[in-house]
């Protein structure tokens, strides 16, 4: 993953969604052993620090949003998961009509395929949305995902909706 470049057009939910991918990149490019809350807290503290204060509302909201996604990370960030897919962009569709979705992360869980994106907040609309791009781009690869997890790193809320083989939501 290259280097972080925070530009000033940026309003503070990008500059975050872009750190939180430095964190959950390098966590999981970190051996398994390796893996602990410890570790989560080193790289927040690392990667965090090139966040701009002034983007967000006030000090205040700054810290709240730092607290929760460090909360929210400790609960999400499981060090035995082993990905065999991290933050990929995937391109599926045919030739004349290519379209890409970003995985931020697969999985092996019991045997089956499990994909989790992390999200800032949940919203209904792009969770559909992109549970049609995420089984059309598994399809193309071969592969079937059994659940999509959906992860609110300001909420803490964890939505899992499962695949069946037929490619319909439950």
């Amino acid at each position: 993953m290259n280097a972080i470049s925070l530009s000033m057009g940026q309003n503070w939910k990008q500059a975050v969604e872009e750190i939180v991918k430095q964190i959950i990149f390098h966590y999981y490019q970190t051996s398994p052993s390796s893996r602990s809350a410890s570790l989560i807290l080193r790289l927040t503290d690392h990667y965090w620090k090139k966040i701009d204060e002034h983007l967000f509302d006030s000090p205040v909201h700054y810290y709240t949003v730092l607290v929760k996604t460090i909360d929210h990370l400790l609960q999400f960030l499981q060090p035995a998961i082993d990905c065999f897919l991290l933050f990929e962009r995937v391109e599926y569709g045919t030739k004349r009509m290519k379209k890409c979705v970003e995985i931020d992360m697969a999985y092996n869980d019991k045997g089956k395929c499990a994909i989790r994106k992390f999200l800032l907040e949940t919203d209904e609309t792009f969770c559909s949305r992109y549970l049609s791009c995420i089984v059309a781009a598994c399809d193309d690869l071969g592969i079937i995902p059994s659940k999509v997890e959906f992860c609110s790193l300001l909420t803490g809320e964890r939505k899992e909706v499962y695949v069946d083989f037929s490619h319909r939501f439950h």
